[in-house]
């Protein structure tokens, strides 16, 4: 399928700022700052020093090349971007901005998703590498991520380095800016098509042959970069029965025919699931703008529909993971700390080694790149519907998840099974696990003390109990301790503002976003009554 790419008009910074018609007043961008935090940096676009523009994206442009001539002798930086309103103009702000500095620069002249740009700086050596993207926030964001030589976000030592680099330069108004294009010429080159087709390469290779059967798949972008990647690759595999929901996917800024482009969002399947029920689908899927998270639901004889949470789709890739590697020793998965404890639970039954991590997929990078040579990762995931299963990759990669998902719903499908079959079958073994996400979001200048102070209460008055459940154990990583019966221990872990709180049924977390001003509650329990009963917590923590 051929993306019009091609035919979209580019803007320019001042034809999107006069179009715009922002959420908020303009002002606010005046009243705040943006920074760069251990996920890089994430926000509106919009006018002042708060919002993302042409004037803070050079500064953190010249941040960055200021960072890398420090830190390395010749460095060279592989620049890629997603559909989102002026990813491409600030891809070539930055594109610039390095060159000026004599920095050699990467760039594509059309999007590309996320998991792409980690393959290419593995696969070109490149110093670091920049994303332009928000993910799955709403049309009015943007930001930039950045990684490291070995394809994974920066670490957190790097990314507070980094962040002084770009603090020390001030007032971005002030900064010159002033970019030669003799030097743009010299410095910056379109990055060959090679480098994709052997990401497509190693996509095909890891997943193998997808079994005929008579399943049926639905798949969207959600207006995002995983068209015309994903068909491309299920077409190499010879798996021709899908269709997409062909209004989704093209690349649209302003993601036109969904309110959220969030596969977390079960309301972003609607279209999918009209079109599957009048063709009699099987699997549906869906992928955020920039092709690092996916979900699925199932639609089975009845026309019921099934959606999946990221738990269960980690779980059950997990599973899956665990019965193709079953001749290997020394397996070792990796999650993180807010995840369900199912997929624990189904990795002690198989012998597979766990590890836990903070949450950032980076982390999960780092413990694969830390693994002795005996050690065989055979999957790492977070429960925001990021996963991994060949780390040709170091970040959550959705485009080599979509066919695998669909080879094993294949082989389930020769059987007449579907997933829920074999999630209903993990539950009976390992126990039913219910999990839920509240995200409560404080926006303007006070929301970042709001914040504060509801992770400053919990921590200067540790709750004995809450909605009725007795909590056993406290684990704070900011203070790196645990405190169980009155006593306080030490835990190795990295620094976090997280809160992990546990009682007999499970467990509950706090955690503060790094680049948007939200606190996010998880609540994973074994509970008949859990609905009620997450609702009272939620409503208890935020005083709702």
């Amino acid at each position: 399928m051929k993306d019009n790419w091609d035919n979209r008009k580019k803007e320019s910074f001042v034809e999107y700022f006069h179009n715009q018609q922002t959420i908020e007043s303009q002002s606010e961008g005046y009243n705040s700052k943006l920074e760069f935090g251990t996920a890089g940096i994430r926000g509106r676009l919009g006018l002042g020093e708060g919002r993302l523009n042409k004037f803070t994206i050079g500064k953190v442009a010249l941040g960055i090349a200021k960072y890398l001539t420090d830190h390395a002798k010749s460095p060279s930086v592989v620049i890629y971007f997603d559909t989102r309103h002026l990813s491409y103009e600030f891809s070539n702000l930055i594109a610039d901005v390095l060159a000026t500095k004599n920095i050699k620069v990467y760039v594509t002249n059309t999007y590309r998703s996320t998991p792409e740009l980690s393959f290419a700086v593995r696969h070109l050596k490149t110093t670091a590498g920049i994303m332009i993207t928000a993910s799955h926030n709403p049309k009015d964001y943007n930001g930039i991520k950045v990684y490291g030589s070995d394809g994974a976000q920066l670490d957190t030592e790097s990314s507070i380095a980094l962040s002084g680099y770009i603090d020390e330069l001030g007032d971005p108004l002030k900064i010159d800016m002033e970019c030669s294009i003799r030097k743009t010429e010299e410095y910056v080159h379109i990055i060959s098509e090679e480098v994709k087709e052997n990401y497509i390469k190693h996509v095909t290779n890891s997943v193998g042959i997808i079994p005929t059967s008579n399943l049926r798949v639905v798949f969207s972008s959600l207006h995002g970069t995983s068209v015309p990647i994903v068909p491309t690759i299920l077409e190499r595999l010879k798996f021709k029965s899908f269709s997409l929901v062909e209004e989704q996917c093209v690349p649209d800024p302003n993601f036109s025919s969904v309110d959220s482009a969030n596969p977390e969002d079960y309301k972003a399947f609607d279209k999918a699931i009209e079109k599957a029920k009048n063709m009699q689908s099987g699997l549906l899927i869906c992928t955020d703008p920039d092709a690092d998270r996916v979900g699925i639901a199932e639609i089975d004889i009845d026309g019921n529909v099934y959606y999946y949470n990221g738990n269960e789709i980690g779980a059950l890739l997990l599973n899956y993971q665990i019965k193709k590697t079953s001749h290997l020793n020394n397996r070792v998965m990796v999650q993180s700390i807010v995840t369900s404890e199912l997929g624990k639970n189904i990795a002690k039954e198989n012998n597979v080694l766990v590890k836990e991590v903070l949450t950032g997929f980076k982390f999960i990078a780092k413990e694969i790149r830390d693994l002795s040579p005996d050690d065989k990762f055979i999957f790492g995931y977070e429960e925001s519907y990021g996963y991994l299963a060949d780390p040709f990759v170091r970040d959550k990669d959705a485009i080599q998840i979509v066919p695998l998902i669909i080879k094993y719903a294949s082989e389930l499908k020769t059987t007449g099974r579907m997933l829920k079959d074999e999630l209903n079958d993990i539950y009976k073994r390992v126990g039913k696990h219910n999990d839920k996400l509240f995200s409560q979001t404080f926006e303007g200048i006070n929301g970042k003390t709001k914040i504060d102070k509801i992770m400053s209460e919990m921590r200067c008055n540790p709750p004995k109990s809450i909605a009725g459940l007795s909590v056993i154990r406290i684990e704070d990583y900011e203070k790196q301790e645990r405190l169980e019966s009155g006593s306080v221990t030490k835990i190795n872990v990295p620094k976090a503002n997280v809160l992990k709180i546990y009682f007999e049924s499970g467990f509950i977390a706090l955690r503060p976003s790094g680049t948007e001003p939200k606190i996010k509650l998880y609540v994973s329990l074994k509970s008949d009554n859990f609905e009620r009963l997450a609702d009272e917590i939620s409503n208890s923590i935020f005083k709702i």
